[in-house]
């Protein structure tokens, strides 16, 4: 009886984990690999679409420093469909402070806030020059993006620091319209459920040889 107490006080813990991760990992492979929003069309008369700040990690945390978060389990997809397919995009993320340096003195939009349901986007408007001084894809500070006509999907492993996501036309000029979405996609998931479940099943299968043993050492 103690045994048996002992063997479901382990193994009950372990399979209810892996059975929520495997939960969890059909539910994100069933919407398509990541936990998406809803695709949402932005446009802006301005150079360029930007978030205001990502923070990863501690409020004293910096890109160049990184510190673990639990946000740093997740993977981010970005990804950014323009409405006109013709017009070259970028997407990048960069380290907050590089990014404003870089857009300083250029129009942008800059996203502060939203409205849950339904959800709507608040954008303060920067004003400033309609071009960029330099294309966005010749900066060396992005630690993920891309560039090019049609959908462009950025992915990034999330690191401690303060971060901005950035949209704009290839060109640096003014005038972007795209549909976006954004996702996050937990890694760990079937691997963490494939291990919880097998180290739930190891004291189960050890006391079910226990037992057998014990009935033939009887006879």
């Amino acid at each position: 009886m103690k045994r048996a107490l002992v063997v479901t006080v382990t193994a009950a813990p372990l399979l209810l984990t892996g059975c929520g991760l495997a939960a969890g990992a059909a539910l994100q492979a069933s919407s398509g690999g990541s936990f998406a929003t809803p695709e949402r069309r932005f446009g802006t008369s301005a150079v360029a679409l930007k978030t205001d700040e990502i923070e990863v990690g501690s409020e004293t945390a910096r890109a160049g420093n990184p510190m673990p978060d639990v946000g740093e389990l997740a993977e981010v997809e970005i990804v950014v469909r323009p409405a006109d397919p013709r017009v070259p995009l970028f997407v990048g993320i960069g380290p907050k402070a590089q990014v404003e340096d870089y857009l300083r003195g250029v129009s942008r939009d800059e996203f502060v806030s939203a409205e849950l349901s339904p959800f709507t986007p608040v954008f303060h408007r920067v004003p400033g020059a309609d071009t960029a001084a330099a294309p966005p894809s010749r900066q060396r500070f992005w630690v993920a993006g891309s560039a090019g006509t049609g959908t462009r999907t950025v992915k990034w492993d999330k690191t401690g620091g303060a971060w901005s996501v950035v949209v704009m036309r290839m060109d640096g000029r003014s005038g972007v319209d795209a549909h976006a979405s954004i996702g996050l996609r937990f890694g760990f998931l079937l691997p963490g459920a494939i291990a919880a479940l097998a180290a739930g099943t190891v004291p189960l299968a050890w006391a079910l040889v226990a037992r057998r043993q014990a009935k033939r050492d009887s006879r």
